[in-house]
């Protein structure tokens, strides 16, 4: 074997083979091709990963919804939940409001959501979150999104109004006014541009006070052990529960989302391989070129013992060869890319986030994608090399002779 790759490499590398004719072209479009599949799925499998921990750090593996109406007693429902689910490592409640937020004559609908910080810590991961300011929650401090305050122009320790509006008490169809004035004290981004755009957090006791709902809340983030388990565990606590709440796990929240990407995956994947194939086929035909000229070799090789079986297996050695190059190079090629596209990615605003939901990308190379797309490189250019290869060693060594 050794000597058959050896005698491969020595044929595939000479000086006519290397920079004579389109085989240069062609091996670097099977480069290209394996760099545009690296970059292509490490951006889609970050995609996917960014989503992910949006969803697991802004409303937990698990969120829990009473519908219709607010939840009263908080130590027995966290105690049923987690009695429930054993996979429960922490539980912390919410409440949210539809409300308007009011600077200087500019207003815009928002989600108030009030929470209490030292649960939310340990269900949520929003102190990494932080752009500016501090995660800092009380009855009269709040955080808000980076979209939220780049469309005010609001910096950390400005002050804002949230207006909510409440039924009146004797007419359920009109409506009263009830406001308050809170400080901003940190800019958050929470990894949606919806969220951003939209979502204010403050303190539990400042909800209910603005909202005038005593202590009571409207459902729960719940964290797991092992977030991978979340459909399943969501399922078993809204079967326990009932339909009385609504309960959804990370992919649910956006399960189209999801789905959608997966589908893209599939697709850029096959689109982006074809360079790849049609790099390899341009490669099998300059193999043809190539072992017609190298006739004259091939009958010395023959007179010299080598039998039909070891011609073909010399020139698959070829495929083998010319796959692993391009496959290294184009992975390096592919890294090389996506390190490019995440520094113009922090300096120019390549995604839109009202398009993606999500406005920037950590690029993710995973082992799978790599071996897939190694392993496919390698098979499609041994079927290239394979009909050259059967050529070559069908050649008779009288003929192969007349050319030496």
């Amino acid at each position: 074997m050794k000597l058959k790759l050896w005698i491969a490499y020595r044929l595939l590398f000479s000086r006519q083979n290397l920079f004579g004719g389109s085989a240069p072209l062609a091996f670097a479009g099977l480069i290209l091709g394996v760099a545009a599949l690296v970059a292509s799925m490490a951006v889609m499998s970050g995609y996917v990963e960014t989503l992910k921990n949006a969803m697991t750090d802004v409303t937990g593996d698990i969120q829990v919804v009473r519908r219709g109406r607010l939840v009263d007693d908080w130590p027995a429902f966290s105690k049923r939940l987690k009695t429930i689910e054993p996979r429960i490592q922490a539980a912390a409640r919410f409440g949210y409001a539809e409300s308007v937020l009011a600077r200087k004559g500019q207003v815009s609908g928002v989600l108030f959501q009030g929470v209490e910080l030292t649960d939310l810590r340990k269900v949520l991961n929003l102190d990494k979150r932080v752009k500016s300011g501090s995660l800092t929650l009380s009855e009269d401090k709040i955080v808000i999104g980076t979209g939220l305050a780049k469309k005010f122009g609001i910096q950390v320790g400005e002050k804002i109004y949230v207006v909510v509006p409440l039924a009146t008490p004797f007419d359920s169809s009109g409506f009263r006014r009830q406001s308050k004035e809170f400080l901003v004290s940190g800019v958050l981004d929470f990894g949606k541009n919806d969220w951003n755009e939209r979502l204010i957090l403050a303190d539990l006791k400042a909800l209910q006070a603005l909202t005038e709902i005593g202590d009571r809340y409207t459902g729960a983030f719940i964290k797991l052990d092992d977030r991978n388990f979340s459909t399943e565990a969501s399922y078993k606590i809204m079967d326990q529960l009932g339909s009385g709440y609504s309960v959804m796990d990370w992919y649910e929240v956006n399960r189209n989302l999801f789905e959608a990407v997966t589908i893209e995956r599939a697709v850029i994947f096959i689109v982006v391989l074809m360079i790849v194939i049609v790099a390899a086929f341009n490669i099998s035909s300059t193999l043809y070129i190539f072992i017609r000229q190298k006739y004259s070799d091939i009958a010395i090789l023959k007179t010299l013992g080598l039998s039909r079986k070891k011609i073909r297996a010399i020139f698959l050695g070829q495929g083998l060869i010319v796959g692993g190059l391009g496959t290294g190079i184009g992975f390096l090629l592919g890294y090389l890319l996506c390190l490019g596209f995440m520094f113009l990615q922090n300096h120019y605003a390549l995604i839109s986030g009202s398009v993606y939901k999500i406005d920037k990308i950590q690029t993710q190379i995973r082992f799978l994608d790599l071996s897939i797309i190694g392993c496919a490189t390698l098979f499609i250019c041994l079927i290239a090399t394979y009909f050259p290869a059967v050529k070559g060693s069908e050649l008779e060594v009288v003929e192969g002779l007349k050319n030496v």
